[in-house]
């Protein structure tokens, strides 16, 4: 009994994961000996598969790759409630974000119920500082988000990739945040988990809200959806958590998350977090009675009145923050110098988009010149360099075929040496016949006088 190749088992791999047309599939099938890291690097380098893609191919994998109408690219993190992938419409065309709540999730109702929850509060927001939420589906017992793509990167990685940001930079991104807030505010709705990761902001210097997994009505008295932890309810990350949601999540307001966001720009212009030792439980601790060091201790740069306005958005009592994220916006518009692109290093751009089908293209373009068919079959031999320079692309051996015998003209500069050719052609026949003709004659003049010999003897 014979088992397949390794790259047989990877060639049928990918025809079950329908990421690869049959027509893009065939030239690989004849090459079933060549290693599959071989053959999957080639199917990249030819746009068929991207590297994430690839990635899961190798390990065995071959399902999840298409989610409805969607096609997974890319895993892009991990969010507050599940896994966010950089998909692509099928029929459309266009990038998106989908944040997925695995299957094994669903069946939690307080997992779920916070999903959902996620899902309408962002369905009501539209604002160029709130990254969009455009649809809500379900594949099987997978729920998961369509969100707005944003080609760019977080204040966590900027800081973290490129160190703290200069004043006017981290002025203008929490500007643009707080505004974003506001428009959230406007709604009844807190965040809950601002920090820096959440935070995105795009080649333009455009800044965004991600990820409204804790999102709450600040009407909302339900307290079933949170984490518990010694018996008291917690959401959010220890090092921005405002001091009374650390005692009891459910009842905060908009002013926990402005306490969230001072604590974001204070890590933008440090480069650490307000309390940047200790662990997760100390720091808790602190946000509710230890002051932070003064942030112009730290840069002497930052103006004095800058510090202010951060240690105010950063004060224990909530009644000492500002009421409205639109007035903190405002106290931040005299440092804030308009957008501010990021280093373009620092932005990891999406991958290349699957090419479409080779046999569909042609037919497309077929149809634009008006060629039938058996034209497209039966296409004119590219030169031999235009030919090796696209088997080398491929990554796949050439194929031997049948030679193409074709009429086409004659060179134009070759002219004069083939009518000089032609022009000798009876010229040697003459010759031929010429020496013909002296040969005979030579041969008689031989047996005459061979003759002439024997008679007089």
């Amino acid at each position: 009994m014979t088992t397949a190749s390794p790259t047989a088992d990877l060639l049928e791999r990918i025809r079950k994961s329908g990421l690869v047309s049959e027509g893009d599939l065939q030239p690989y099938l004849n090459n079933t000996q060549r290693h599959t890291r071989e053959l999957l690097r080639a199917m990249v380098d030819q746009g068929l598969l991207t590297e994430f893609q690839s990635d899961r191919l190798a390990a065995g994998k071959y399902k999840g790759f298409l989610l409805g109408s969607y096609k997974i690219l890319g895993r892009l993190g991990q969010g507050g409630m599940g896994q966010v992938y950089l998909a692509e419409h099928a029929a459309m065309r266009r990038f998106v974000a989908l944040k997925v709540l695995p299957a094994s999730v669903t069946e939690n109702d307080v997992a779920k119920e916070r999903f959902l929850r996620e899902a309408r509060a962002a369905a009501t927001l539209d604002h160029p500082n709130i990254v969009r939420v455009f649809d809500l589906n379900r594949e099987g017992k997978v729920l998961y988000l369509v969100m707005e793509y944003v080609e760019g990167t977080s204040l966590q990685n900027l800081v973290d990739k490129g160190g703290r940001l200069p004043v006017a930079a981290a002025a203008d991104y929490v500007r643009q945040i707080a505004e974003g807030l506001q428009h959230a505010h406007e709604r009844g709705l807190v965040h809950r988990d601002i920090k820096p990761a959440n935070l995105l902001v795009d080649r333009a210097g455009t800044a965004r809200i991600l990820d409204l997994g804790l999102v709450r009505s600040e009407t909302d008295e339900d307290s079933k959806l949170t984490a518990q932890l010694g018996g008291r309810s917690i959401l959010g990350t220890a090092d921005y958590l405002a001091p009374e949601q650390a005692v009891d999540c459910s009842s905060v307001d908009i002013r926990a998350d402005l306490y969230s966001l001072g604590a974001t720009l204070y890590f933008l212009l440090a480069g650490h977090p307000i309390f940047p030792e200790g662990g997760a439980g100390q720091k808790l601790m602190w946000q509710q009675w230890r002051e932070p060091k003064p942030i112009c201790e730290i840069r002497p740069d930052v103006p004095e009145e800058l510090g202010r306005i951060i240690h105010r958005a950063i004060s224990k009592s909530r009644e000492d923050r500002f009421p409205e994220p639109r007035e903190f916006a405002e106290a931040l518009e005299p440092y804030a110098e308009g957008p501010v692109a990021p280093d373009p290093d620092l932005i990891v751009p999406p991958p290349p988009r699957p090419s479409a089908p080779r046999s569909s293209q042609r037919s497309n373009d077929a149809a634009r010149r008006g060629n039938s068919p058996a034209a497209i079959r039966t296409p004119r031999r590219a030169p031999a360099q235009d030919r090796s320079k696209e088997t080398l692309a491929l990554g796949i051996a050439e194929t031997k075929s049948a030679p193409v015998i074709e009429a086409s003209p004659e060179p134009i500069g070759d002219a004069p040496a083939r009518a000089k050719g032609r022009s000798r052609g009876p010229l040697l026949v003459v010759a031929f016949l010429c020496g013909i003709g002296v040969a005979f004659l030579f041969l008689l003049l031989i047996l005459s006088l061979t003759w002439s010999g024997v008679l007089k003897t």
